[in-house]
């Protein structure tokens, strides 16, 4: 992900997504990891929990198709009206 440049809104997203998991889950994300930050990703993909899978979304919509398809090329699963 080391080309991918986000926005202040989808950094924040994703810090609520890491906040989300971790209080569901305990385990502590590192967003300045690449290999956490794409384990954070998938693990929110298929997470259960509607407060992450909100987050998730929120996060995808802030991103451009090219985002997305290389998220996508990562392995993470998109919902399919971001696929």
């Amino acid at each position: 992900m080391e080309d991918m440049v986000f926005t202040q809104q989808c950094l924040s997203k994703l810090a609520q997504i890491r906040r989300e998991m971790e209080k569901e889950f305990g385990y502590s994300y590192q967003l300045s990891s690449n290999n956490h930050l794409v384990d954070l990703l998938r693990a929110a993909a298929y997470a259960e929990d509607q407060e992450i899978q909100q987050c998730f979304r929120d996060f995808l919509q802030g991103l451009d198709k090219q985002q997305l398809k290389k998220i996508a090329d990562m392995g993470i699963s998109l919902p399919e009206e971001f696929a």
